[in-house]
């Protein structure tokens, strides 16, 4: 026995609610990608741009869903499906960027905004002192960064900005630690489009199922009247 029209409908609203969260949570990590990234990343500002333009779009096709649905517009059902495909499309390009470009493309930008970071704290020391006290590490590579340098370890190395002993200074380097915590992210952001993916194609499947429930309740209403 197959699904009614009214439990299609309220499922397709359901999925269509779910769509908008997680674009929420794309546009989020667009913002995030965009503030902490593109500060050591060179020319990452474009794909943050992507994941919030991404995020929006998905927010505005589960809107334009819920609406079309709750309204039973055959012909607005018919162009959410549309839309939909194309977005699944377009999702997996970007899972496909972030799980082959991203690696060589990424951390050549971490790698080039790092060094230029110890350039800038070679001429005038703290350029690290934010990623420090933020990602509890020291230099760029490691603590003995700064003895290369012939530069005092600065406070920022040291849980509390309390250099008490040697031991107490953060051994690993920043740019591993900063690496490690964009790959978390990452990962995230790999799950969220996943589950997009999944969504949207039971989201497509269900308006094609309220579209042709629609069009055969016409026919019917058609055929009594004839």
């Amino acid at each position: 026995m197959g699904l009614s029209e009214t439990t299609v409908k309220h499922l397709l609203l359901l999925l269509n609610f779910v769509y908008t969260v997680l674009g929420l949570v794309l546009i989020g990590f667009g913002i995030f990608f965009l503030i902490y990234v593109t500060s050591v990343s060179i020319g990452e500002n474009v794909a943050g741009g992507l994941i919030i333009g991404l995020g929006v779009v998905i927010v505005i096709i589960a809107i334009t869903g819920c609406l079309v649905a709750a309204r039973e517009y055959s012909r607005g059902l018919l162009v959410y499906i549309l839309a939909v495909v194309l977005l699944i499309l377009t999702q997996l390009l970007f899972l496909s960027m972030v799980s082959h470009g991203t690696q060589d493309g990424l951390s050549g930008s971490i790698n080039e905004g790092f060094d230029k970071l110890w350039d800038a704290e070679r001429n005038e020391t703290g350029a690290l002192a934010y990623y420090e006290t933020w990602l509890h590490c020291c230099g760029v590579n490691n603590s003995g960064d700064y003895a290369v340098i012939h530069h005092a370890v600065p406070r920022t190395c040291c849980p509390e900005l309390k250099c008490v002993s040697p031991s107490s200074v953060y051994k690993v380097g920043c740019k591993s630690q900063f690496v490690e915590y964009l790959d978390d992210r990452l990962l995230v952001f790999k799950i969220v489009c996943w589950l997009l993916v999944i969504g949207e194609a039971a989201g497509a499947f269900l308006g094609w199922m309220l579209l042709t429930g629609l069009k055969n309740q016409g026919r019917r209403s058609n055929s009594v009247w004839m």
